[in-house]
């Protein structure tokens, strides 16, 4: 399987225990829920499983959309943009010291 099977696997996973605990009323059923925690647990683990640069730059940032979804929008739309822009920035940083 490559990284993005496995990553989907584990993001299908984490969905459908989310829908088991929702259906039992041990968590509330919300989109927003059920979307980040999708985003997340997908960059998450494509970025553990391939362990490429461009893989933990995308998962990262996947991960950082997911969080922003689970929140539910209640925060600054510019906190979450500046997140990304500094986790970007500082990816592309290290990068340059690996060399």
């Amino acid at each position: 399987m490559s990284a993005g099977e496995v990553a989907a696997a584990a993001a299908t996973l984490a969905v459908g225990i989310y829908l088991i605990l929702a259906s039992l009323g041990a968590m509330p059923l919300a989109v927003n829920l059920l979307l980040g925690l999708a985003a997340a647990t997908f960059g998450v683990s494509y970025a553990v499983v391939s362990r490429t640069r461009e893989a933990a730059f995308w998962g990262g940032l996947l991960l950082i959309v997911g969080v922003a979804l689970i929140y539910g929008g209640g925060g600054s739309p510019l906190l979450v943009v500046g997140v990304v822009l500094v986790f970007a920035s500082l990816v592309a940083l290290l990068g340059l010291l690996r060399r």
